[in-house]
């Protein structure tokens, strides 16, 4: 036992940029048995838990509960941050509110909040009142935010000053803030808490100790209000390169109240980017891992139905003018190549917008600029298409007022689905809507109807009239 003991204190973490996952799932699997426990800690301290956490995918629910009890508290900390929200949530339900106390003392306050909002309210409160005071109060204090804005998202740990201080009591002040989450900058406020400018780390030490920190500290900071939306306070990071970003409240205003730091925002990134992409296939962000099969279908069949309806109103487009049809056969041939051109379109104008809206290029203030710049980009877009498959057609047909129908027909079918996919983001977003909710499988279809309604139409007047 003691030379087990000596190589367990003695092994390396393994920390890779991607662990096989499969394979470290493999090599846990024959350790989760009460007889080998000794044998699962070793295996566990040789692998970062960001590493074990995308192996527990490959588990079952009771063997991941098995490694995240056989986890030291710490790594238990790391572990929580790095699962999805739903193992998270039955993790936490399978250890002692004792332990998970522990535990949240281990986790940055922003991320113990995180933990601590997807507990039931008398789970919440009997955590807290085993948790440490301080931290349990910093974790009340971000509950009171919505979980998706500035104030959800931000931290408690930073290292703040105040402006009469010198340079040596500032640091100081730094080694006294050890549960500080962003180290390399000092905020400086005023006796009632008003942030008036930052030092960064290099600034304070290379300073002299009688050196008043108001003197050497940047008065130029960007700030946000604990009520921007998480999407906004992402832009302004990539807008300033920033790596920290203070929280001011509103009463007083300005004081400071938190920190955004970078690790944060890439979350945000990354979990807005795939709700995006969820949204756009008519799907949820959650599903395409978290869920079972029968749950998806629940989920998806709504925006499948819903699809399935409007395709109908084409159906009941194409019944209209059957006669059109019957008569220039030729028709159906190109009515699939329309319809799809144009719904293709419409849903990559979506996609530019809704992603210039998340990101901050596509402001609705200015959105003529929007509309003008996709109008142009399809007008090109539908010239072109529309001058091949015209010139098809006449050949097809032997007929020139043939081509000029389909050349008609997939011009004006583009740039309207081009202008549907551009504008109905920009009105949802107006309306307070997801926009990327709207741009879904149900719009590609309401596009599809369009363009075989303006094909056919064309079709029924002017190859009566032109032939």
């Amino acid at each position: 036992m003691s030379d087990v003991k000596e190589k367990f204190v003695e092994r390396r973490r393994i920390m890779t940029v991607r662990e096989d996952a499969i394979g470290l799932a493999n090599k846990l699997r024959p350790n989760l048995v009460p007889e080998r426990a000794t044998e699962l800690r070793l295996l566990l301290s040789g692998h970062h838990p960001a590493d074990l956490a995308d192996a527990m995918f490959y588990l079952s629910d009771e063997e991941d509960e098995t490694v995240f009890r056989a986890l030291d508290v710490e790594e238990a900390a790391v572990l929580l941050d790095e699962v999805d929200p739903i193992t998270e949530a039955r993790l936490v339900k399978v250890i002692s509110a004792d332990r998970l106390a522990d535990i949240l003392e281990e986790l940055p306050s922003d991320e113990g909040a995180d933990v601590v909002g997807g507990l039931s309210q008398e789970q919440a409160e009997q955590v807290l009142t085993l948790t440490d005071v301080d931290t349990a109060q910093d974790i009340r204090n971000l509950l009171g935010y919505p979980k998706d804005t500035a104030g959800g998202i931000m931290s408690l740990g930073y290292v703040d000053v105040q402006d009469t201080a010198t340079q040596a009591e500032a640091l100081v002040r730094f080694r006294e803030k050890q549960d500080a989450e962003h180290i390399f900058f000092v905020y400086v406020v005023d006796a009632q808490g008003i942030l008036q400018g930052v030092v960064d780390l290099r600034s304070l030490l290379r300073a002299e100790p009688t050196t008043l920190i108001r003197d050497i500290m940047d008065r130029e900071t960007v700030t946000i209000t604990p009520d921007c939306d998480q999407e906004r306070v992402a832009s302004i990071f990539a807008r300033y390169d920033l790596t920290a970003l203070a929280v001011v409240g509103h009463e007083p205003q300005g004081k400071l109240i938190g920190v955004i730091t970078a690790d944060d925002i890439i979350d945000v990134i990354q979990e807005e980017a795939n709700e995006d992409i969820a949204h756009l296939t008519g799907s949820d962000a959650e599903e395409l891992e978290n869920k079972s099969p029968v749950q998806v279908a629940k989920l998806r069949l709504p925006w499948i139905m819903t699809t399935l309806g409007i395709e109908l109103l084409a159906s009941l487009v194409i019944k209209h003018y059957d006669t059109t049809i019957t008569k220039f056969i030729l028709l159906a041939s190109f009515m699939p190549v329309i319809s799809a051109i144009s719904g293709n379109t419409g849903l990559q104008s979506a996609a530019i917008i809704i992603r210039g809206l998340s990101t901050g290029h596509v402001q609705l203030a200015h959105w003529k600029y929007a509309v003008v710049r996709q109008l142009t980009t399809t007008l090109i877009l539908g010239a072109a298409c529309a001058l091949v498959l015209g010139i098809i057609g006449a050949i097809w047909d032997r007929h020139w007022a043939f081509g000029l129908t389909v050349f008609l027909g997939m011009f004006l079918s583009v740039n309207i689905a081009g202008i549907v996919g551009t504008v109905v983001p920009l009105l949802s977003k107006r309306a307070g809507f997801d926009p990327a909710l709207t741009a879904g499988p149900f719009e590609t279809a309401f596009q599809d109807v369009i363009g075989i309604s303006i094909f056919l139409s064309l079709a029924s007047v002017l190859l009566q009239w032109l032939r």
